[in-house]
């Protein structure tokens, strides 16, 4: 019986670490899309002064493993003297499970370095 446990222990210790919450990226794509687009209108009220809307587009996760990675792929438009669509690629990084809330999902977007690419581009930089 002895034998047996030594033998099993192994495999039981296998199937406990890949029974863990591991966060796949089909996951963390959901997760921040839904969460952006949650978000989006307050970062349109913020951003009014760049531009009339934002819409994002989609999203691809570039590192698949946690910390991931990825981009949101915007257009943002503006509503001037004629109406322009800008595509602006917003990082996403840091992206994880929460370690302190079970089932959460955290990331950092970094739409202020996207708001300086849109004005860049505005000023054809």
């Amino acid at each position: 019986m002895k034998r047996l446990f030594i033998l099993l222990m192994p495999v039981m210790m296998l199937g406990l670490t890949a029974c863990g919450d591991q966060l796949t990226p089909e996951q963390a794509e959901e997760a921040v899309l839904q969460g952006e687009r949650d978000r989006l209108p307050l970062l349109k009220q913020e951003m009014a002064y760049f531009a009339s809307d934002i819409t994002i587009d989609s999203m691809h996760i570039t590192i698949a493993e946690e910390p991931m990675q990825g981009y949101l792929y915007t257009t943002w438009i503006s509503n001037g003297k004629q109406r322009t669509e800008t595509p602006i690629i917003v990082v996403v990084d840091s992206i994880r499970s929460d370690e302190t809330r079970s089932g959460y999902i955290q990331w950092l977007s970094r739409w202020d370095a996207a708001a300086k690419s849109y004005l860049m581009k505005g000023l054809s930089f």
